[in-house]
């Protein structure tokens, strides 16, 4: 006797139907095993590492612009940052953070001023940090990460804007 076999065609027939409820429970056990993570982790010990790293390439590039390996290596400190600031708790480190990652990425020849606004991202990282803003940032914290990002709006901008076609 021949026996035809019918494979699962629906992402349903093969995974099954499930439990009722079961994925907002996982999701709240997830989310409760990131926020205890969290509580027992002291980020500020961890990240002074890197931030000194950045905060000495960061006048490293200042100092001689013209090297295209410290931007690098800032941009990849930059990106690790901009997901450890979320996994941590600090949502403004990873805004600063992607905002340096965008200049970082310009295709222009870096002048002064571009480097400069990285260092001002640099200093505000390590602010942040220094003065534990966690969570959503509110008051003067928010009003610097707005403000640092109008201005790399801008500053990039005028750079696409006066970029020949």
């Amino acid at each position: 006797m021949v026996q035809f076999l019918k494979p699962p065609r629906v992402l349903l027939d093969k995974t099954g139907h499930g439990t009722p409820g079961a994925g907002d429970r996982m999701i709240k056990k997830a989310d409760d095993a990131v926020k205890e993570h969290q509580s027992k982790v002291d980020y500020k010990k961890i990240v002074g590492v890197s931030l000194d790293k950045l905060h000495q390439l960061t006048h490293q590039l200042l100092a001689e612009p013209a090297q295209p390996e410290t931007g690098r290596q800032i941009y990849e400190l930059c990106h690790d940052l901009k997901g450890e600031g979320a996994s941590f708790g600090y949502p403004a480190v990873s805004r600063v953070a992607d905002l340096i990652c965008r200049v970082i990425d310009c295709k222009a020849h870096p002048d002064q001023r571009l480097l400069k606004i990285v260092k001002i991202e640099v200093e505000s990282i390590r602010a942040m940090i220094r003065h534990d803003v966690k969570g959503n940032p509110r008051g003067l914290p928010r009003e610097i990460v707005d403000a640092l990002e109008f201005l790399v709006d801008n500053y990039l901008d005028k750079l696409r804007t006066a970029a020949p076609a």
